[in-house]
């Protein structure tokens, strides 16, 4: 199938998925969540979905924090939704595994660029002021980790 088809068809059907739950959310994501463990490859996110599942039936502070979701603006959501589902989640994860099969070694999820260390705040949950403030990336050394993640996709 045509990448181009593939991607405005996975698109077109989260965009009907976020439509669905839009009516009540709480009611809604149960529902949804049993017809994608109902219609996907066996294999396919299986742990992702599990983790999904759990917080949906344990109600948990995950669920409480997709609900939360929509409280945001509905324009600021949907961006949300499409860029972490479609773009990251879907799109991105094959992109990852073609990068993946071709480079012969692991490909990130995401990168995690910190351009500096220089804080001294020691902010919980923050590992800058663990290392000093002194360990700073050249702008020479940003381009070039944007730009190879940029090359593999």
């Amino acid at each position: 199938m045509n990448p181009s088809i593939k991607d405005n068809m996975q698109n077109f059907a989260i965009q009907q998925a976020l439509k669905y739950i839009e009516g009540s959310p709480e009611e809604n994501i149960p529902k949804l969540m049993a017809l994608v463990d109902k219609f996907t490859p066996a294999g396919w996110y299986e742990s992702q979905r599990g983790a999904i599942r759990s917080a949906i039936n344990e109600k948990n502070n995950w669920y409480q924090l997709i609900l939360k979701i929509y409280d945001l603006d509905p324009g600021v959501r949907k961006a949300f939704f499409q860029n972490f589902l479609f773009n990251a989640s879907l799109r991105g994860s094959a992109v990852q595994e073609s990068a993946k099969e071709r480079e012969g070694c692991n490909i990130p999820w995401a990168i995690l660029l910190d351009p500096t260390s220089a804080c001294n705040l020691h902010c919980t949950g923050c590992w800058a002021a663990e290392y000093g403030n002194q360990l700073n990336l050249s702008l020479e050394d940003m381009d070039s980790i944007i730009r190879q993640g940029k090359q593999l996709g």
